[in-house]
């Protein structure tokens, strides 16, 4: 379970609007946040302070975004979608850009794509190169110390890769009699929270990468693999026909949108522009859809909130 503050403060706000998300059970999703002033209104009006004004005055908003890395993004580069982003992060964003923007234009016309990896998806907001960052960040003390980080947006946790052909293992209890053999990558956190799940029951072959590990499951060497969701999604959605998820996810952690700190007053109010922004998308239920859509065929969850 999740224990951030950024949690907490949505969990709290989320209790609040429960009457409203359970008034909208029976009701058509709704694909707008609802930020939108009125049906005539063709952008948000914003304080002139905020930086969510200055994205609107000049037009396009940076958004930082991974490549390979579907269900939550991608930016293919070949094929008849060259260049145009996918996934769940870049749908959230396009939410994010029609709260800024309005619903009347095509949200892709005011995002610049900025494709970065692991080790630059922090350093693209510090250098000024994208506005938010939205690669799969986890929220952890450390980072907030270099950037800001919204409430949690997703969700994501360690889990069990197993091939599609498995039955013997769909729980994290199928793995802890020690009649299956789960591959960890040695001293790594996920052996660490294996351990600490199954009570140290769980048979474990440690080896010192994770591709030695995929290449022991391929062999038969182990019947898992161990390993953040994160590394694990991307692989089932490139080999749905081979691999899938099993059991539920644990130890799990909360991922943000990273934004560069508002330390000269140049992002006055968009931190919290952005809470607000997924609260609303939580609320009106398009969150959840975008989920069931892009991430729960690969992920074989069903999630209403970002905390689930």
């Amino acid at each position: 379970m999740i224990r951030t503050r950024g949690a907490m403060r949505l969990a709290a706000a989320l209790a609040a609007l429960a009457l409203v998300v359970g008034c909208q059970q029976n009701v058509q999703p709704s694909p707008t946040p609802t930020t939108t002033a009125s049906p005539t209104a063709t952008r948000p009006r914003f304080e002139l302070a905020t930086y969510q004004f200055a994205l609107q005055t000049k037009g396009k908003i940076r958004v930082a975004i991974r490549s390979g890395a579907l269900p939550l993004s991608d930016r293919p580069t070949s094929g008849n979608s060259i260049g145009k982003a996918q996934g769940f992060e870049p749908d959230l964003a396009r939410e994010i850009a029609k709260a800024i923007f309005g619903t009347a234009d095509d949200p892709d016309g005011h995002i610049e794509w900025i494709s970065v990896d692991d080790s630059t998806r922090v350093s693209a907001l510090t250098s000024a190169q994208a506005d938010i960052s939205m690669a799969a960040i986890a929220i952890a003390d450390d980072t907030r110390k270099t950037i800001d980080l919204s409430d949690p947006y997703l969700t994501l946790g360690q889990r069990l890769l197993v091939k599609k052909s498995n039955d013997q293992i769909r729980e994290i209890a199928d793995v802890a009699t020690g009649e299956q053999t789960v591959c960890a990558v040695k001293d790594s956190n996920s052996e660490t929270e294996l351990k600490k799940i199954t009570n140290d029951r769980a048979k474990i072959l440690e080896l010192s990468t994770f591709d030695f590990c995929m290449q022991a499951l391929v062999s038969g060497a182990a019947d898992a693999v161990v390993n953040d969701e994160a590394a694990l999604l991307p692989l089932v959605a490139k080999q749905p026909n081979d691999l899938k998820l099993a059991g539920k996810a644990f130890a799990t952690h909360g991922l943000g949108i990273g934004i560069e700190k508002n330390a000269s007053g140049d992002r006055q109010g968009f931190l919290e522009f952005v809470n607000s922004t997924l609260l609303a998308l939580v609320a009106n239920r398009t969150w959840a859809k975008l989920y069931q859509q892009d991430v729960a065929p690969v992920s074989g969850d069903t999630k209403q909130l970002p905390t689930d």
